[in-house]
């Protein structure tokens, strides 16, 4: 599939004409990762938009001394959204589960478009703006059924006994 056909399918792309998607294929750049390759680290710093061309991405998060698995992010789904918006950091590790394709824009070349594409900006803005609220309804499903899993523990007469022998 050519770059531009593919970027017209992305969801922060969708809205943009012809010339608009020109001027983002033009701006991305092609980085080839094999599984197991970290593409962004926790903590460290990510100057670019990503979006998975092909392949299968973990994304995960330190909790002290371990590694939690947040999700898994397939062709199509885009990455570094909050290091655009705020202090290029990246939030969470994202590692290749298989021989995967990501195009990055540079954060310098994002800005220079959105600059130049005034209309397209807006229509960039609110689809970040849709998405990142489609996460935080995501996170709120999962929040609370690790509430519910929680009660019920807490509630189970056995599982208190148990808790508590175990922390004698």
């Amino acid at each position: 599939m050519e770059e531009s056909t593919f970027i017209r399918s992305v969801m922060l792309f969708l809205e943009f004409d012809e010339e608009e998607l020109a001027a983002v294929t033009q701006s991305m750049v092609m980085s080839r990762f094999a599984e197991g390759d970290a593409i962004l680290e926790e903590g460290n710093a990510n100057r670019a938009l990503h979006v998975l061309r092909s392949g299968r991405i973990r994304v995960s998060r330190r909790v002290g001394d371990s590694e939690v698995s947040l999700c898994d992010l397939v062709a199509g789904q885009t990455f570094g959204e909050l290091s655009i918006i705020e202090d290029g950091v990246a939030s969470a590790t994202l590692r290749a589960v298989a021989e995967t394709e990501v195009l990055s824009m540079p954060m310098h070349s994002l800005a220079q478009f959105l600059q130049e594409h005034p209309a397209a900006a807006s229509k960039f803005w609110r689809a970040i703006a849709v998405e990142l609220r489609r996460r935080l309804l995501q996170t709120n499903d999962v929040v609370s059924s690790y509430f519910e899993i929680n009660r019920n523990l807490v509630e189970n007469a056995t599982f208190r006994e148990a808790y508590a022998m175990c922390n004698r």
